[in-house]
């Protein structure tokens, strides 16, 4: 059986800006690529601490009160993805290895304002130099550039869907069959069509709340059945730092 443990990243400076600023200036006063707030590096720390405990029995435990026994780590090539999912390398020791397709919708972005429209631009994104220069642990693909990782236009909606399945596809070629549990740091909206993918939802109307740095586990039986555990788990965190 192979378990998936999904992690939403730590809180970003575009999350603080969501929540108090109006949501029609979002999309121009957030930045492209944001940074973890203070916030979020805590949570980030406490989430690592919560999720590094090795597995204590050999018993089944859908809850994870005897630990996580992680095996494998995976972030977006987000920088906040990448933040938060240091914190988990460094306590569990596990390579943080970078998983293009698991970044939020849209990609790398900005909004401007043109004749009254919005304009939204694609921008390159962070290349090779500079993300081995700032994080030298993180495991980059080998097709990785200096010209970005992104580079190309805004990510349209009806690419989301077949991207999340892409995800998941990799996931199970790469781990399905060999008992592995596997943390994967990403972001909301592509989470919520990773769900929507494995469980083929139909609701015109739908979301999937995923707090700051919570936890989704899924487990895919060797024989392709999927169970959802339990979803957004944040109860490791204090009141003040679920965001």
């Amino acid at each position: 059986m192979l378990q998936l443990y999904f992690i939403r990243h730590g809180q970003s400076t575009n999350n603080v800006v969501m929540d108090e600023g109006k949501r029609e200036d979002y999309l121009f006063d957030r930045v492209t690529d944001p940074v973890l707030t203070e916030n979020g590096r805590r949570q980030a720390d406490l989430v690592a601490d919560y999720v590094s405990r090795e597995v204590d029995g050999a018993h089944y435990d859908p809850q994870n009160r005897a630990g996580f026994g992680l095996t494998h780590l995976y972030c977006s090539l987000m920088t906040r993805s990448i933040e938060t999912g240091l914190s988990i390398a460094h306590k569990t020791g596990l390579p943080l290895v970078s998983l293009p397709d698991g970044h939020e919708t849209g990609g790398i972005f900005r909004a401007e304002k043109q004749d009254g429209e919005t304009i939204l631009i694609g921008l390159p994104g962070r290349g090779r130099s500079d993300l081995e220069c700032a994080y030298p642990e993180l495991v980059l693909p080998e097709d990785l550039t200096d010209e970005g990782w992104w580079n190309r236009e805004k990510e349209p909606r009806d690419a989301y869907q077949p991207r999340a399945r892409r995800l998941i596809d990799f996931l199970i070629q790469t781990h399905g069959g060999q008992h592995h549990r596997v943390g994967v740091i990403t972001h909301g909206g592509i989470f919520a069509r990773i769900l929507t993918a494995l469980f083929e939802v139909q609701a015109e109307h739908y979301w999937f709340l995923m707090n700051n740095c919570g936890i989704s586990r899924i487990e895919i039986s060797d024989e392709g059945n999927v169970l959802l555990a339990y979803m957004n788990k944040v109860d490791f965190l204090p009141q003040d730092l679920i965001t």
